[in-house]
């Protein structure tokens, strides 16, 4: 029987994003469930139970920061890897991002193997 492929839930509300990077995670094995704004992401969160979770910090509605708390303080989500992504270019996102849960995070542009080394990381611990 095949082993079955790692979930990954992308939460992007650019779909040239979640286009791109899913064809790329979807290359390396993984099998990639989208959602196009944090209330989508909240629940196909809980519906999916993905391995990981790459999670846009500056969307429209419900931001990552704001899906990131909730997905932490939800016995079923709380222990899901969290990767924020983000194009702000405040000097301190990183530590933002990791004050509202996420366990790492990459700044837009990313470079795609960098994002699937910490992806691989992530999914090791």
């Amino acid at each position: 029987m095949p082993e079955e492929k790692r979930k990954i839930l992308f939460v992007d509300d650019e779909p040239d994003q979640i286009l791109m990077i899913s064809l790329r995670l979807q290359k390396s094995g993984y099998a990639v469930v989208s959602a196009a704004d944090g209330e989508e992401g909240l629940k196909k969160a809980f519906e999916e139970k993905p391995a990981l979770i790459l999670l846009d910090m500056l969307m429209p509605g419900i931001d990552g920061f704001e899906v990131c708390r909730r997905l932490r303080k939800n016995p079923v989500t709380k222990n899901i890897p969290v990767i924020a992504t983000t194009a702000a270019g405040v000097d301190d996102i990183e530590f933002q991002c990791r004050a509202a849960g996420a366990d790492d995070c990459i700044r837009k542009p990313y470079d795609s193997a960098d994002l699937l080394t910490k992806i691989r990381q992530l999914l090791k611990a």
